[in-house]
């Protein structure tokens, strides 16, 4: 006896419902998702910088020498563009120039995007011997702005000590040793 085969297919309307939610559901998600990678994208910029500066500290203590964290331009000297690439260096004469031998102990990338912003009260963090930035003190700012704005301060006192500003006035935003909101794009 031959039994009729049948079918097992979506009808249209199963497949127009069924997209119309898979739309809403990327509509509502993927703008969201953006904002969640900007903000890690920023948080793991924060950690980055957070790193350098302990680990110049530290490798000063460590190894006894002076330890420079700064922008180098092209011959190699400190410049005050804290958005081109930081370099963490050696700088055994305290010269402020990655000089031939000097070793570099990390680099972290440039803040091209016009969405972030690195700013700096000098053109140096450095560290001597004994863990003291001395006239290298100041604050370093972040900001990210996106579709959410996220920011860090880094004050850094004359003895070395290096603590994260704070957001006293309730902005979103942490003040500099000054007091004063950490600097964000335009």
């Amino acid at each position: 006896m031959h039994t009729p085969l049948q079918n097992t297919g979506f009808t249209l309307i199963e497949i127009l419902v069924t997209c119309s939610i898979l739309g809403l559901l990327l509509g509502v998600g993927l703008p969201a998702t953006h904002r969640l990678m900007q903000h890690v994208d920023a948080e793991r910029d924060i950690s980055e910088l957070a790193l350098a500066l302990s680990e110049a500290r530290n490798h000063a203590l460590y190894y006894r020498n002076r330890v420079t964290l700064c922008p180098l331009n092209n011959a190699l000297h400190c410049s005050s563009d804290w958005n081109m690439p930081l370099t963490l260096f050696m700088d055994s004469n305290n010269n402020r120039v990655l000089d031939p031998g000097e070793p570099v102990l990390r680099e972290l990338p440039a803040s091209t995007s016009g969405q972030k912003l690195r700013t700096f009260s000098g053109n140096v963090i450095s560290f001597d011997a004994k863990g003291y930035a001395g006239i290298d003190n100041g604050s370093l700012g972040y900001c990210a702005k996106a579709s959410a704005v996220t920011g860090a301060a880094f004050i850094i006192s004359r003895n070395g000590r290096i603590r994260a500003g704070t957001d006293r006035d309730n902005d979103g935003l942490p003040e500099t040793a000054n007091g004063r909101n950490v600097a964000c794009p335009a």
